[in-house]
């Protein structure tokens, strides 16, 4: 039975994360794809052409949207390069997800001119003891370091991605003083998701995982030109105390609940469709069918948009601004519409559960033609956003209408002229 309605129809995805391949050259003890080292793609994996043909329903169905193509390991897909400049072509904005191990100088600028707008390299720790024995190869960490000054080089906007363990949640500022000192625009840690390979580690406890969040907002205050993130774990807008629509500055106003099926979607080497990297429940095969009768029709995906979850996140005073992790719950309990247990909050009893957010009623703000020219440009999945924190501005100070001064004036550290576009979603 469906619960109170989240939304009645469904918007276009805004991020797009494209596993291209099961290959990889590392034997990382986390995958959540079980990824193989093997010395050619598998004959089940989508060919060249069927990569074309689904870039082009891409970009008609997630115009704009920042679509990762990752692995596996991507850079060992001879194609990759066709397959960037062809998702430029369609209107998206092409990202890479490497272990930066097999990043050089001459694989940077090639992907550059082939049109990516950057890369998210893997680094687990600030030396390569833990990360190494992580990503089952003695030299990884030095290889991704060299990875990350190659992209550096190029010009290549970068972000810096750790997932965090026991082991190494104590290396989070190291590793976000690393990320700065490397020009990267952001620093995202992931927080475990046990599928794949990855139902053999050890997750967080769960105080472990309220410390780990709040260290995160502390770096973040150390860190204003970075951002810095928490993936996977939705429950950091309770950790800022902020409920649907509030917040503002960095981040703070940009994190949501969790965006599998509702504005983000996988595609596995396959073909496959499922509603995020760590939720392996296939809605849907490209072979066979389009990805719009998938996105608009598939059954799980209206469930993942319509329902509220079970159990305590149903009833939270953060229901609508957290709700919890759908893929999380999905191996705790078998139900994507589960409680997310990992979560350790429990709603006082005089608080009510969450209202669904309001929209926003803002003065009507002119636009010059030259500023709205520029606006566009921005990709799909910032658009709304910007668009929306410039209003704002604007109707504070008065100003009407807006224009690319004013644009300039207002962009936030993070999207400097240098760090315009973010690889990592």
């Amino acid at each position: 039975m469906m619960a109170e309605s989240l939304a009645a129809s469904a918007p276009a995805p805004l991020l797009v994360s494209w596993n291209l391949t099961r290959r990889c050259n590392l034997a990382c003890a986390h995958c959540y794809l079980d990824a193989v080292q093997r010395k050619s793609e598998a004959r089940d994996e989508l060919t060249t052409g069927e990569c074309l043909a689904v870039m082009c329903q891409l970009g008609q169905s997630a115009p704009g949207a920042m679509l990762v193509l990752t692995g596996g390991e991507p850079l060992l897909r001879h194609d990759l390069a066709q397959l960037v400049q062809a998702g430029r072509e369609a209107g998206l904005m092409p990202v890479i997800g490497t272990n930066g191990t097999l990043l050089d100088a001459r694989c940077a600028k090639s992907l550059r001119d082939a049109g990516a707008a950057g890369l998210s390299i893997s680094l687990d720790s600030p030396g390569p003891h833990f990360h190494d024995r992580l990503r089952g190869l003695p030299g990884a960490w030095a290889r991704a370091r060299r990875g990350l000054a190659a992209a550096g080089k190029a010009g290549l906007a970068m972000v810096l991605q750790a997932t965090v363990f026991e082991d190494n949640r104590g290396d989070l500022t190291a590793l976000a003083d690393i990320a700065g000192q490397a020009g990267a625009m952001a620093f995202n840690v992931f927080f475990l998701v046990c599928t794949g390979r990855g139902v053999t580690q050890s997750d967080l406890t769960s105080a472990s995982y309220e410390e780990t969040l709040r260290q995160i907002a502390l770096l973040q205050e150390r860190h204003p030109g970075m951002k810095i993130r928490a993936r996977c774990a939705p429950y950091m807008r309770r950790i800022q105390g902020l409920h649907a629509g509030e917040g503002s500055g960095n981040y703070a106003d940009w994190s949501s609940a969790c965006l599998a099926g509702r504005r983000y979607l996988r595609i596995t080497p396959q073909g496959c469709v499922t509603p995020c990297p760590y939720i392996p429940e296939v809605v849907g095969d490209l072979r066979h069918t389009p990805l719009a009768e998938i996105w608009n029709e598939s059954p799980v995906l209206q469930r993942l948009r319509r329902e509220l979850p079970k159990g305590k996140c149903g009833g939270c005073d953060y229901r609508y601004s957290c709700g919890g992790c759908r893929a999380r719950a999905l191996t705790q309990h078998g139900d994507l519409m589960a409680e997310d247990s990992k979560c350790r909050y429990v709603k006082p009893p005089d608080h009510l559960p969450e209202a669904p957010p309001a929209p926003v009623a803002r003065p009507a703000v002119r636009w010059e033609p030259e500023a709205e020219a520029r606006l566009e440009r921005i990709p799909a999945f910032l658009r709304q956003r910007v668009r929306e924190r410039l209003e704002e501005y604007a109707v504070r100070e008065g100003v009407d209408p807006i224009t690319v001064a004013f644009m300039a004036a207002h962009r936030p550290p993070h999207l400097s002229p240098a760090r315009r576009q973010d690889p990592g979603g």
